[in-house]
């Protein structure tokens, strides 16, 4: 896509036009001042600016300032995921059934990264919310439910990927199965921030090879 022509809808899994929540609106209008100013750039006055109304107006949404950027990270890093299992699981179901565990894992992760501008754009936002949970405890425990969420995903991915192999369920405990997930998760997360940011971005191609190294022959 032309950097010209790219731009954020305001349609779509990632948004919630048609709904009456405060919070999905407040988190509909919060997208694109996440993504292009960070955290910091989601105030009362922002998404007064965002709506076309004034700064109270949005300030009667919430009981506190604290409130509504919990419900706008809630909000988001529950679209964020379920839009990530969907994409990934309409992805798998095209892929050639994997040949051996490598194979699947290789397929889950590469499911689960960002292919289109829009994609990184909406992992760049989920990332711009998990770092606002590094300082700030509230979001914190929304982020830490979110990657619990996350990994949830992963999991039932990789199952599904690995269910017809010889060696699955039988040949592999459940301890080996959750040492999938991780690895897998890990390396996803991992790419998941090269292929967004903003300075030093890594290209497609380059990560799918990193991919696959750090997946083949892994635990």
């Amino acid at each position: 896509m032309d950097p010209d022509e790219r731009y954020i809808p305001w349609s779509g899994p990632m948004f919630k036009a048609t709904s009456l929540a405060k919070a999905e609106r407040a988190t509909d209008l919060a997208i694109p001042l996440l993504a292009d100013g960070g955290w910091s750039a989601v105030t009362l006055r922002t998404l007064a600016g965002a709506a076309n109304v004034t700064p109270q107006a949005i300030a009667a949404w919430f009981p506190s300032i604290t409130e509504m950027r919990r419900a706008i990270a809630e909000r988001y890093g529950d679209r964020w995921v379920d839009e990530r299992r969907v994409v990934a699981g309409r992805r798998l179901v095209r892929t050639a059934r994997p040949a051996d565990v490598d194979s699947a894992r290789s397929q889950v992760a590469l499911a689960l990264l960002p292919e289109t501008w829009l994609e990184e754009v909406f992992d760049g936002v989920w990332l711009t919310v998990a770092e606002a949970g590094r300082w700030d405890e509230v979001i914190g425990r929304v982020v830490a439910a979110v990657q619990q969420r996350e990994r949830d995903v992963v999991a039932e991915l990789l199952e599904e990927q690995l269910r017809d192999l010889p060696s699955f369920p039988d040949g592999m405990g459940e301890q080996r199965f959750e040492q999938h997930v991780d690895l897998v998760l890990a390396l996803v997360r991992g790419l998941r921030v090269a292929r967004t940011a903003p300075h030093g971005r890594m290209e497609a191609v380059r990560a799918t090879a990193v991919l696959h190294g750090g997946l083949s022959g892994g635990t």
